[in-house]
């Protein structure tokens, strides 16, 4: 037992280099695009990388425990579990809740911000630019979307091959099959938030399946201090 303990914090310690992974990843995607999301999406990314250090933390410790067969540490190692799995159980909840309120938050941001693009926010027209250049995008919606906005005009961003005033020639009365030949056409909206959910369901597939590893280790942590336990009251 005590060595199968040893090998689950060797895993462990992976997993809590995944969990560090996993959030800066989705941390970097918010953080990217932190124009169109409120800061509070990069908070359970900040979240899972702190706890993914404390289970470093806690796989040593356990480490320490299982060669020693220290009963004290083993108990500790086992509670701590306990509480991260706490901790992650919160984690998820509160991806859910902001998996319901990125489709709304995203798109009222994007529409307000389009009314900032070409005016001293220079870090909303590099934040638009990068977005509709990356996923190939134009607007919200669609690219209409600009013709409504304080800039009333399609920025060369959104153009195909892009050239300092490509997309000069895009009206409002443009015809989309003709526009699509110069622009992309489709808005940016549903490729955001697709984006944006794939990371929040990065962050709940990683805790859930950390908590599952949690489970093991805390069984596994009982097992040995009961068979330590046995050990002494047969000596």
């Amino acid at each position: 037992v005590k060595y199968l303990v040893f090998m689950f914090n060797f895993v462990f310690f992976l997993c809590g280099l995944g969990l560090i992974i996993i959030g800066a990843v989705v941390q970097g995607f918010f953080s990217e695009y932190v124009q169109f999301f409120n800061n509070k999406y990069e908070t359970p990314a900040i979240g899972i990388m702190i706890l993914g250090f404390i289970i470093l933390i806690i796989a040593f410790f356990g480490c320490c425990g299982a060669v020693k067969e220290n009963v004290c540490m083993l108990n500790t190692f086992a509670g701590l579990l306990g509480l991260v799995v706490v901790c992650e159980i919160a984690a998820c909840i509160t991806v859910a809740v902001l998996r319901n309120e990125v489709k709304t938050a995203a798109r009222d941001n994007m529409l307000e911000t389009m009314n900032q693009y070409g005016t001293n926010e220079s870090l909303v027209k590099d934040t638009w630019d990068d977005l509709q250049s990356k996923y190939e995008c134009c607007g919200v919606n669609s690219f209409q979307d600009w013709f409504n906005s304080s800039l009333r005009h399609v920025p060369d961003s959104c153009c195909r091959n892009y050239s300092n005033g490509c997309a000069q020639g895009i009206i409002l009365i443009t015809p989309e099959e003709i526009a699509k030949l110069i622009i992309y056409t489709g808005g940016c909206f549903d490729s955001l938030q697709d984006s944006a959910l794939s990371n929040l369901a990065a962050i709940t597939g990683g805790t859930l399946a950390l908590a599952v590893v949690q489970a093991i280790g805390i069984w596994m942590a009982c097992g040995l201090v009961k068979a330590v336990r046995e050990r002494y009251e047969v000596l």
